[in-house]
Formats: C-alpha cells, structure tokens, sequence
C-alpha cells in the first residue's frame, strides 16, 4: 500500500478525532454547562470546541480534495495538525501562570494503566493527546520515508 495515502489516512482519523473527542467530552456538565464554571469559561470552551471543528473540515479538505499539487496541501494539514499538539502542550506547561489544571472534580476519569504489575492513573487529556501526537508523526515518518 503507498504510504503517503495512509499517511493520509491517518492524519484524517486524527482530525476527526481531535474535532469530535472534544465534542463528546466538552458538551456536557463537566465543561459547557456545568453550573461550576462561569458563563464566560463555558462560552470559550464551545468556542474553542467549535473552532477545531472548523479546522479540522479544513484539514480534511486539504487532504482529499483534488489540487494541483496534493503534497503542498498535506502538508499544509500536517502543520495545522502540529498547530493542535503545540497549543496542548504549550497550554499545559504554562498552567500554573492561569491556575490551570488537566481534570476537573465532576471531569472525566483518569486511565488506569498497568505496567509491570503496578497501576498508573494517566488523564485522558494527556494521555490522548500524546497517542495522537505519536500517530501524527508516524504519519510524517511515512511522507518523509
């Protein structure tokens, strides 16, 4: 199989995901209606929900619409992509500069993972993240390759 078409692939499974993931774990009563945050904290999650919504179809456009030269345009996704990873981890090496945190009290629950007989909690936010991260460059290895 060519591997710049499952570079493709993968590179649309993770804007899907990077649109939808939030989706699912934002509009609900631990982020855009819970009575604990302000109307202006959950305002800027469905904005923000909504807006890699919105670049994702971009990145998805890129990458199977026709265009002239098709590798210009993966990698302009690929970029928009690492524009996601970048703004998450940059985010979370700055929260204490906002009091940030990854959880919440009624958020969505760690992973449990076990290594080697010992059960690590892992938050979904970083954990999923970094999977995606991981994926993501995969799919660059396999354009470069």
């Amino acid at each position: 199989m060519d591997p710049i078409f499952v570079a493709r692939i993968i590179f649309s499974l993770i804007a899907v995901a990077i649109s939808v993931g939030p989706m699912v774990a934002d509009f609900n009563k631990t982020h855009a209606t819970n009575p604990l945050w302000t109307p202006h904290a959950r305002f800027h999650v469905v904005w923000q929900v909504l807006t890699q919504a919105g670049v994702s179809i971009i990145i998805l456009a890129l990458l199977w619409m026709p265009a002239p030269d098709q590798s210009t345009h993966t990698w302009i996704a690929v970029c928009l992509l690492y524009v996601w990873f970048i703004a998450f981890y940059a985010t979370l090496g700055s929260m204490s500069l906002f009091e940030g945190s990854l959880k919440d009290v009624n958020g969505i629950k760690p992973w449990h993972w076990k290594v080697f007989g010992k059960t690590y909690l892992v938050d979904t936010n970083l954990g999923g993240g970094t999977i995606l991260f991981i994926i993501n460059s995969v799919g660059v290895y396999l354009l470069i390759a």
